[in-house]
C-alpha cells in the first residue's frame, strides 16, 4: 500500500470542522460509550467527558487532531472513568450492553482483497441470518482492509446478573461461543474482536489514518455490489492514498517483535531435554497426502527476508495461502493443503526445505514443533502469529484443503478464509508432546 497521508492539524481540521460527518446515530445512547483517538503526534487520548454528538466529540480534538477515532463496543454506566480489566484498585465498571461485532480484514489494501473481504462479509451476513438469533444492524467499510458487521443480541440474560464482574465474564463467554461457531463455519473473522468487552472499533464518519478513506456505513445494498462499483462513492480526504486494483508484488508490511534469542544447552553428550508440542504434516484420514509445515532455514536470512523468500517459493509452486508464525528468531510456515506426497517430494528438492524433505521422505511425514520449548519448567521461544499471505496463489492451487491443518491455523490464531473447493482429511490434527535434546 502507498505511504499513509502526511497528516497535519490543519488538513484534519478540514474534515472534522463541525463534526457533522461523524455518525453516532447507530449507537442508541452515545453517552454510554467510551471514545478514544490516536493523535497525529502519536499519543492516545481517551475522552474525559460523555459524548452525545459529533460536535461534542470534535470539541475534544482541539489542539490534538486525530488520525484514527474509535468507540467502545460496550456501553457502560460510567464510560468516562472506565478502569482497565485487571485493575483491582477501582470498583468494577457496570456493563450495560455489548454489541456483537465481527471484523473481517484482508490485507493488503487493494480492490481485489477488499472484494474477497466483501464476499466473506456477505457469507457471514447470511450465516448470521440463518444460524443465529442476532439482529444485524449494519455493515460498515472500515476505510482500510475490510468490514465490520454490527449486530444486537436479543438474549439479555447475562445482563440480569447482579455481580458486575461475573456479568462481564458471562457476556465474554457468550461472545466466545458465538465466535467459535462462526470460525467453525469457516468465516474468516478476527479471533480477538468479538468476545472482547473492552474492544474499541473505528467510528463511522472518521478517517482511516493509513488510507484517508472514511469509515462508512454501507447503506442501500452497497455491500451486495462489487467493490469497484461503489468504492468511488466512499467519502475520503483529498490527501487519501490511491487504492490499487490488486496486491503489489512487495509483501505487506508487518513487524517482527524480536526477543533475545534463547540457546538451549548443546554440549555433546550433555544436552538438556526440552518439551514441546509437535504436529504431523500428514493429512489425517488420507492415505498419502501431506501439508507443508516447516521451519524456514536460518540461512535464508533475517525473518523478514526468510518470509519474502518463502513466499516467492510457494507462489512459484502455486501453493497457498501460507500462514506464518514467529518464535523470536525463526519463522514457521504452514500451507494447509492436502498434497500428494510423491508430488510434494518431487518439488521439495529445489525448495530448500531440507529437513522437512528428509523426514517426509524417510517417515512419510514430518513431526514439526508448533509451540515454544519448555526447559527447566519455563517456556522459551513461544510462538506468535504473524500473518497469512499468498491468497493469489491459493486461487491457482489445484490441491484440496487439508482439514486438520486448517483447524491448526485456526487454533494458532491465523484462520484461513474464505475457502472454496474440496476439503480432505479428518478435522482433528495429529498433535503430540515430545521430549527432545
Amino acid at each position: 500500500m502507498a505511504e499513509a497521508p502526511d497528516w497535519t492539524e490543519s488538513s484534519l481540521s478540514e474534515h472534522y470542522s463541525d463534526g457533522s460527518r461523524i455518525d453516532l446515530s447507530w449507537l442508541g445512547k452515545p453517552t454510554r460509550h467510551q471514545f478514544r483517538w490516536r493523535t497525529i503526534k502519536g499519543p492516545w487520548v481517551t475522552s474525559r467527558r460523555r459524548i452525545s454528538s459529533g460536535q461534542s466529540l470534535v470539541k475534544g480534538f482541539k489542539g490534538s487532531m486525530p488520525r484514527d477515532v474509535f468507540v467502545s463496543t460496550s456501553s457502560w454506566l460510567d464510560p468516562v472513568n472506565l478502569p482497565r480489566l485487571k485493575d483491582g484498585k477501582k470498583p468494577p465498571p457496570i456493563l450495560l450492553d455489548h454489541m456483537v461485532v465481527f471484523d473481517i480484514d484482508m490485507r493488503p489494501f487493494c480492490i481485489r482483497r477488499l472484494e474477497d473481504a466483501r464476499v466473506a462479509a456477505m457469507r457471514l451476513r447470511e450465516w448470521i441470518s440463518e444460524a443465529t438469533d442476532l439482529d444485524l444492524q449494519h455493515i460498515s467499510f472500515s476505510g482500510g482492509k475490510g468490514f465490520h458487521l454490527i449486530a444486537r443480541d436479543p438474549d439479555r440474560s447475562a445482563f440480569s446478573e447482579p455481580d458486575t464482574i461475573r456479568r462481564e465474564e458471562m457476556v465474554r463467554e457468550q461472545r466466545r461461543t458465538l465466535l467459535d461457531q462462526a470460525l467453525e463455519a469457516g468465516h474468516p473473522v478476527d479471533p480477538v474482536v468479538t468476545p472482547d468487552t473492552r474492544r474499541i472499533i473505528r467510528l463511522p464518519g472518521t478517517l482511516h489514518g493509513s488510507t484517508g478513506f472514511a469509515c462508512t456505513i454501507l447503506e442501500n445494498g452497497l455491500i451486495e455490489n462489487p467493490v469497484k462499483d461503489w468504492i468511488g462513492e466512499i467519502p475520503r480526504h483529498h490527501s487519501a492514498v490511491s487504492i490499487p486494483k490488486r496486491p503489489p508484488i512487495k509483501l505487506p508490511s508487518f513487524r517482527f517483535r524480536m526477543r533475545p534469542r534463547v540457546f538451549l544447552e548443546t554440549r555433546k553428550g550433555d544436552r538438556e531435554e526440552h518439551l514441546s508440542l509437535e504436529v504431523s504434516s500428514h493429512v489425517k484420514g488420507t492415505r498419502d497426502r501431506s501439508a507443508v509445515i516447516a521451519w524456514l532455514p536460518e540461512r535464508w536470512g533475517e525473518p523478514r527476508e526468510a518470509v519474502d523468500r518463502a513466499q516467492e517459493l510457494f507462489d512459484s509452486m502455486d501453493l497457498g495461502p501460507v500462514a506464518y508464525m514467529f518464535d523470536g528468531s525463526e519463522v514457521l510456515a504452514i500451507v494447509p493443503r492436502a498434497i500428494p506426497r510423491d508430488f510434494l517430494l518431487s518439488r521439495l528438492g529445489k525448495a530448500g526445505l531440507r529437513k522437512f524433505e528428509h523426514e517426509t521422505r524417510r517417515f512419510d511425514h514430518s513431526w514439526v514443533r508448533i509451540s515454544g520449548r519448555m526447559q527447566n519448567g519455563d517456556w522459551q521461544s513461544e510462538l506468535e502469529p504473524i500473518t497469512v499471505l499468498g491468497y493469489e496463489a491459493s486461487k491457482r492451487c489445484s490441491h484440496p484443503w487439508s482439514a486438520p491443518h486448517l483447524e491448526l491455523c485456526k487454533r494458532v490464531g491465523l484462520p484461513i478464509g474464505p475457502m472454496e473447493g474440496e476439503v480432505s482429511g479428518a478435522k482433528e490434527p495429529s498433535i503430540r508432546a515430545a521430549i527432545r535434546r
